[in-house]
């Protein structure tokens, strides 16, 4: 089954939300193609359990394998953790730097309490009355 961009997306968060997940890209991310067993014997995960988590990280994007004859190599794929990172960046800073995490039409100078184009005001409230006076809102003035 083909996945779309924003599966992927869904998947690196997925894969990076699991500590021997993250324990495995921090040890890739010096090494260039580590056997799986060698891999396996350095972080103290049986190899069952090490497939599990490798397959997650190959189906997110994060590394990348290739069989040598009877093995299998991994090796972190920076680019997309890149990205990820860019992202996750971009969204605690608050900065806007992604063009689609801006309001369209907005600008900076419309300052921060500032309605989207063509947002529609919400309707005042009465205004208060003393006693024995008509309550009215602004537009039946």
């Amino acid at each position: 089954m083909a996945r779309n961009n924003e599966g992927r997306a869904g998947g690196v968060f997925d894969a990076l939300a699991h500590p021997t997940r993250r324990e495995i890209l921090r040890y890739l991310r010096t090494r260039d193609y580590v056997r799986a067993g060698a891999l396996g014997e350095a972080l103290g995960v049986v190899p069952s359990t090490l497939s599990g988590h490798l397959r997650v990280l190959r189906d997110a994007g994060l590394v990348e394998s290739r069989r040598r004859s009877t093995e299998i190599q991994y090796r972190v794929q920076l680019t997309l953790l890149d990205e990820a990172i860019l992202l996750l960046q971009g969204l605690r800073s608050g900065t806007g730097d992604d063009e689609q995490s801006r309001t369209p039409g907005r600008t900076d100078d419309d300052g921060p309490g500032a309605p989207a184009p063509g947002a529609q005001l919400a309707e005042q409230p009465p205004v208060d009355a003393g006693p024995g006076e008509a309550t009215t809102t602004q537009g039946e003035r």
